[in-house]
């Protein structure tokens, strides 16, 4: 079974969207960006997640049709023609490239003549390992509408068919073509499984590393970013308490929430919003708690109120106002007394005493000196001491007979008491009089208060009010008693005093909060408590519910995102699928024969050899340098690496036993002569039992194309391709003019003649002038060739390694008057073209046309009669 039949066997386990992958790569040879785009979406799709794309695509499972490129000894291919070319570049659909169906056909083009977009057709429709893109004419104002076309004949087995190939996207040419093997730089990459390990294997095996790791390294970062873009943080929504009914609908927060619920929970009604509202209060009632805490806060407020007032009110009570009137005539009467006993002590003295005598400061001082005498003067004596050689303490004198009888009489007076009792009394007004100074009766009660106050005993508001200013009245009309003695005419209070009015209200107030305490219903409030809590909850809830649902469906959107980036990352069955059929084809015998191609194509120094690793799927065929010490990769260079790539298609192909046709395009670009040579002797051979196309706008590996051909005596067929004044691709049989042998070219020489004679004019002007130099311009070229080929008889030929020594004996038939006659029609010719500059006083005459027939069959018979004498 061949290995694409063993994958697709194999595949019926895959999910869809790898199917489609894989038909993808194996159609085109890799993925676009647009392909990896549209994979992504199918595999999405397969997780749940809504398409991209309107239609949403649909996979495609991988079939036998979609087989790439595989070479099968089962069946016979050819190429027979490509024609009907549509919107293929710049391409005319007229032209039609055929094909020998055994043997070298060589597809010579230059750069721009339209060779690459034939080229790309056949590479699309065979399904080469990298067929590239068939663009349509870039230069067409519809291009993006234009979709590439061509019809393909083809041989199966011998049989004629014909298919139609379109580049409409998603296309699959016939599966027979796949028989067709190609081969171009791209290829050539493709081939080389890792320029760093510098190995090979079959395209089935990187398709399927491609459809594992390749997928996986192009798509999960995709993914990863697109997960890490989505919104998805829960914790905003904690506010929303865990143990409440609305809590419960949307916690844990994540893909399976159920949003019908929340959203039904998050809708209240209006009796459930009225509810909400009246809760709190109804909780606050129905807790006594707080309440009579209130009661008993606003029975203290009460109780400093009306001791407060009771302050006020004993400042100016009757007993103090009468307290204060007793003072005042305390103090007349006890100095109206003191002034007595002065008069008395004055009485006996016919001297006046000093002022102030018998008052406070002299009694201090008279005392001073009764204490002096009794403890230090006089100890032991009763003072004042009047005997006999007795002085006085205070001046220190002999006591005369008045003298004693004068301290005598101040010693009565003091013993007396008048004056202290006055002293005292004075003492007591003075205080009396600052503390009615200073004295305050007002009070403040709040209007809530008296509010509060009023409700419970309706005229107490006014009675405060009035009893505040019965304080104030009183108040002031005792600082003027004080003031003036006058104490007739007391205020008198208008109403009683509200302090026991107050004192009422405040035990009324603490036997309610006592009541309250005592009559707490605790199951009524827990309900209560609960109500509020669910209510308020859902209220809450009602203010997150669409973020929420917008978090809940990037969790669910990001649950589908993460497995299908599993699903991606699951590789391993792939990778050892890839594994069994590694060992199974890339084989010992895949080697030897690739060591054969490699010596065919003289890279005598390279090796090829099976090795493996511990990657899945790393059984490889690698190249192998003897006595190396570093990596193939870092010693090879790229056009040897390309040549091992070549000696890997070849081998390939001879391990398939196929005998279908192969194409190269440009094989040998980039590569030097030496490699180039060796390419072309290989291509050759290997054209002497199937039928090989070539595609190149190298003229030196043509002519090592032609030289081997010629060697092996087989023969080729040439188709070129020109760019005319029309535009590219335009094809002719047989090699480009530039490229003919002279016995072609003089057949170009007749019909270029005929042209110019047709419209030539005598006198001839400058027109004419011109046409002749050009047809003489050519006509040297021919000498030129007819010289290489048949003087020389090829023995030695431009671009050709060597010299054919054998082809010496033809050059001996050559005489003397044939150089004569070639250096004659050379010099004609030379003197005709404008790469001589000729004096300008010599006035040449234009030839006319009929001397340029001759000078033309003057050639023709030069070379043909050499050759015919060569025979």
């Amino acid at each position: 079974m061949a290995i694409y039949e063993e994958i697709l066997a194999w595949a019926d386990r895959l999910p869809p969207w790898r199917h489609d992958a894989m038909r993808r790569i194996c159609v085109q040879g890799g993925w676009s960006e647009e392909d990896l785009v549209k994979v992504l979406d199918l595999a999405k799709q397969h997780h749940g997640i809504a398409s991209a794309f309107e239609p949403a695509p649909q996979p495609i499972r991988f079939t036998t049709e979609h087989f790439p490129a595989e070479a099968d000894q089962n069946q016979t291919v050819v190429l027979r023609s490509l024609h009907a070319l549509t919107n293929v570049g710049k391409i005319p659909s007229d032209q039609a490239l055929e094909f020998q169906p055994l043997g070298l056909t060589i597809v010579y083009g230059g750069n721009g003549t339209g060779k690459s977009g034939y080229a790309r057709v056949l590479k699309q429709a065979c399904r080469a390992r990298s067929p590239g893109t068939v663009y349509a004419n870039a230069y067409a104002e519809d291009y993006q509408q234009l979709r590439p076309s061509a019809t393909i004949d083809f041989a199966l087995d011998g049989a004629s068919e014909q298919t139609n190939w379109s580049g409409q996207r998603g296309h699959v040419s016939r599966p027979e073509l796949r028989g067709i093997s190609v081969f171009d730089g791209d290829c050539a990459r493709h081939y080389l499984q890792s320029r760093q390990t510098a190995a090979f294997q079959p395209s089935a095996l990187t398709y399927l590393q491609q459809l594992a790791s390749g997928l996986n390294q192009a798509l999960g970062p995709r993914l990863q970013a697109e997960i890490a873009g989505l919104a998805t943080d829960v914790t905003p929504f904690n506010v929303i308490p865990v143990d409440t009914e609305a809590g419960q609908a949307v916690h844990p927060i994540g893909p399976t929430t159920d949003l019908t619920r929340a959203r039904v929970l998050a809708t209240l009604t209006v009796d459930e919003h009225a509810e909400l509202s009246r809760l709190p209060q109804e909780i606050s009632e129905a807790d006594p708690t707080a309440k009579a805490a209130n009661l008993e806060n606003a029975a203290t407020r009460v109780d400093e109120l009306a001791n407060k007032i009771t302050a006020a009110a004993n400042i100016v009570s009757d007993d103090a106002l009468d307290a204060r009137h007793s003072a005042h005539r305390n103090l007349i009467e006890a100095e109206a007394a003191e002034h007595a006993a002065s008069e008395l002590l004055q009485a006996g003295d016919a001297t006046p005493l000093l002022t102030g005598t018998g008052k406070g400061p002299w009694a201090a001082l008279f005392n001073a000196a009764r204490e002096y005498s009794t403890r230090t003067a006089y100890p032991d004596q009763t003072f004042p001491v009047t005997d006999e050689g007795a002085v006085c303490v205070l001046c220190q004198q002999k006591l005369t007979p008045e003298a004693k009888d004068r301290l005598k009489r101040f010693d009565r007076y003091i013993q007396d008491k008048a004056a202290e009792t006055a002293h005292a009394a004075r003492n007591a007004w003075k205080q009396i009089t600052r503390n009615v100074d200073q004295a305050d009766v007002a009070f403040a009660a709040s209007p809530n208060m008296l509010k509060s106050l009023g409700a419970r005993i309706a005229t107490l508001p006014d009675e405060i009010q009035f009893f505040q200013e019965d304080l104030t009245t009183r108040l002031q009309w005792l600082r003027a008693a004080v003031l003036t003695g006058e104490w007739q005419n007391r205020p008198a209070y208008r109403s009683a005093n509200p302090t026991a009015s107050l004192y009422h209200i405040a035990d009324t107030l603490r036997a309610e909060a006592a009541r309250l305490r005592a009559n707490l219903d605790t199951a009524a409030l827990a309900a209560k408590r609960l109500r509020l809590k669910e209510l308020e909850a859902r209220r809450i809830l009602s203010k997150h519910v669409e973020a929420i649902a917008s978090v809940t469906e990037n969790l669910a959107h990001q649950a589908k995102l993460q497995r299908c980036l599993d699903d991606i990352g699951n590789t391993r069955a792939i990778s050892m699928l890839a594994s069994q059929l590694a060992k199974r084809y890339v084989s010992g015998a895949l080697a030897g024969t690739m060591n054969k191609e490699l010596n065919r194509l003289d890279l005598y120094h390279i090796r090829a050899g099976v090795s493996s690793s511990g990657d899945a799927g790393a059984v490889r065929l690698g190249i192998q340098l003897k006595e190396c010490q570093l990596e193939p990769h870092l010693v090879l260079s790229e056009a040897e690496q390309r040549m091992c790539a070549l000696a890997y298609f070849f081998a390939e192909l001879q391990q398939s036993g196929s005998s279908s046709g192969i194409v190269f395009d440009d094989p040998v670009s980039s590569l030097d002569h030496s490699h180039r040579t060796a390419v072309a002797r290989r291509i050759v051979q290997e054209s002497a039992h199937r039928q090989v196309i070539v595609f190149t706008h190298d003229a030196v590996f043509f002519g090592e194309l032609a030289t081997f051909c010629q060697d092996a005596q087989l023969a080729p067929e040439v188709r070129s391709i020109n760019y005319r004044a029309e535009g590219p691709g335009y094809i002719d049989a047989g090699l480009p003019y530039d490229m003919r042998k002279y016995k072609e070219r003089i057949a170009y020489h007749r019909d270029d003649y005929h042209q110019i004679a047709n419209s030539f004019s005598n006198p001839p002007g400058d027109n004419e002038r011109l046409a002749m130099r050009n047809a003489y311009d050519d006509l040297r070229v021919t000498i030129e060739v007819g010289i290489e080929d048949t003087i020389l008889n090829e023995t030695v030929v431009r671009f050709r390694d060597g010299i054919s020594v054998g082809r010496l004996n033809g050059v001996m038939i050559v005489n003397e008057a044939d150089y004569r006659e070639v250096q004659r029609l050379h010099n004609k010719c030379c003197r005709n073209v404008r790469a001589h500059s000729h004096a300008a006083g010599q006035q040449r005459p234009v030839t006319q046309p009929a001397e340029l027939l001759q000078d033309i069959e003057d050639v023709s018979a030069l070379f043909t009669d050499i050759r015919r004498r060569r025979r």
